[in-house]
């Protein structure tokens, strides 16, 4: 979790920029593909932001005056375990998958609350500071997800954060949108429309 935690604030710190080929055949209108090593899934970001892989994680960048970003994130979780944690219901997989990304942020998110103590304060769907998790339910890929939106301060800015998290065949998935206070709302249709036209191939 800690090689996690150095990661995020890596893309919070990090300013390098690269720019990478990408094959924009089937990318929606206004949108190009990352090009990823992977093939398992497909991201597309804003024509106008700038792709960075200088840092190990997939991510693109708004401008170089403005580094709000997106990043994604893919690694192996155990499961089996998560699912000793998780509330079943009789309505099948779809809650039990839920219940498991719930189980995972607590353990998830605990690096977070350490790295930034008191400053890491959950924004609720009505837009409050709580000090608990406060999850939307949405979707990722198809896959049933949970967005937790919080605001924490690194070096003396506050930095508010989107994360679109869900399980699938033993691998958790994070979306990650962060950005000065400011600037968050600026971007939020265009991190929504990349939500939306995230998929797994």
């Amino acid at each position: 979790m800690k090689r996690i935690t150095a990661l995020l604030l890596v893309l919070v710190l990090s300013f390098s920029l690269c720019a990478c080929a990408q094959d924009n055949t089937d990318a929606p209108e206004g949108m190009k593909l990352v090009d990823t090593e992977t093939k398992n899934y497909s991201l597309y970001v804003p024509e106008h932001w700038s792709i960075d892989m200088s840092t190990g994680v997939v991510s693109a960048y708004a401008s170089k005056a403005d580094q709000s970003n997106i990043s994604f994130t893919g690694f192996a979780v155990d499961t089996a375990s998560l699912a000793k944690e998780t509330v079943v219901s009789d309505t099948g997989s779809e809650i039990e998958a839920k219940g498991m990304i719930d189980v995972f942020w607590e353990s998830y998110s605990e690096d977070f609350a350490a790295t930034f103590g008191d400053t890491m304060k959950y924004i609720d769907q009505d837009g409050k500071e709580t000090d608990s998790p406060a999850p939307a339910k949405t979707s990722l890929g198809g896959l049933a997800a949970n967005k937790y939106t919080y605001t924490a301060r690194v070096t003396g800015e506050t930095y508010k954060f989107m994360q679109v998290v869900c399980i699938e065949a033993g691998y958790v998935y994070i979306l990650t949108y962060t950005a000065v206070t400011e600037a968050f709302d600026s971007h939020l249709e265009d991190v929504e429309s990349v939500i939306s036209n995230f998929k797994f191939n």
